[in-house]
């Protein structure tokens, strides 16, 4: 799946995690997936679309007396980056904030969001691809050594999102299928029709309010009862 314009990576792997459809999971899942595999080896979290996480997770408050290594201005400015940093919740977390200016930064070609990737530390940058238009995203999963693709099950999201979903699925056909937001309420022999395989990886549904009360109390969803099962998920995947 991935090819290289300057050679093989020094035992650097990417992870991609997209979407074909809007507001599915993708950001839950790769942080999800980036702290389950944090137990398991280096990892780095970064963000390829706009920035969400630093803010969602009140990171200005957890780095506030460590500092914040901002690797999107290093790499704009060409500069070298330094070692492991921005380490919390075992994970090293390449993301902006999105609320404060100046405007960071933009990643805006597949070459320069896989060299940013292939630069940051740690052996695997998980890279939240959500939100990228359709052509700089199949850029980049060209360029990844694994893919998830995540939908969310609601026939209302899932349908329109089919023409892109197959297509994906037919470039990419080692990608790990995500059935985010799975409930009682899914219809699964349905669903499994629909998609043409039971082979995915289910997560169940965590609820808005895990959500939400994760982000007021600035810490990650699975530090909530109800998000456990979903890191759990993730670690019997993997």
């Amino acid at each position: 799946m991935r090819k290289r314009k300057n050679g093989p990576s020094r035992g650097k792997r990417i992870v991609a995690v997209c979407s074909p459809q809007r507001g599915s999971g993708v950001t839950l899942t790769a942080l999800a997936l980036a702290c389950a595999l944090s137990e398991e080896c280096s990892v780095c979290f970064a963000e390829a679309g706009k920035p969400y996480v630093f803010d969602a997770c009140g990171m200005a408050k957890t780095f506030l007396l460590s500092g914040f290594t901002d690797y999107y201005q290093l790499f704009a400015d060409g500069k070298p980056f330094p070692g492991p940093s921005n380490l919390w919740r075992g994970v090293h977390w390449a993301v902006r904030p999105g609320s404060l200016p100046p405007l960071q930064p933009e990643l805006n070609t597949a070459d320069d969001i896989l060299r940013f990737a292939e630069k940051l530390p740690g052996s695997v940058t998980m890279l939240d691809c959500s939100g990228l238009e359709d052509l700089l995203l199949e850029g980049v999963l060209a360029g990844a050594d694994k893919v998830y693709l995540v939908v969310d099950p609601l026939p209302g999201k899932l349908l329109p999102a089919s023409p892109l979903l197959q297509r994906l699925r037919y470039a990419f056909p080692a990608a790990v299928l995500v059935v985010n937001r799975m409930n009682p309420g899914v219809h699964k022999r349905e669903l499994d029709a629909y998609l043409g395989t039971s082979s995915y990886l289910a997560l169940p549904d965590i609820g808005a309010e895990t959500v939400y009360r994760a982000e007021y109390a600035c810490v990650l969803p699975w530090d909530m009862p109800e998000g456990r099962k979903l890191l759990a998920s993730l670690k019997k995947h993997e």
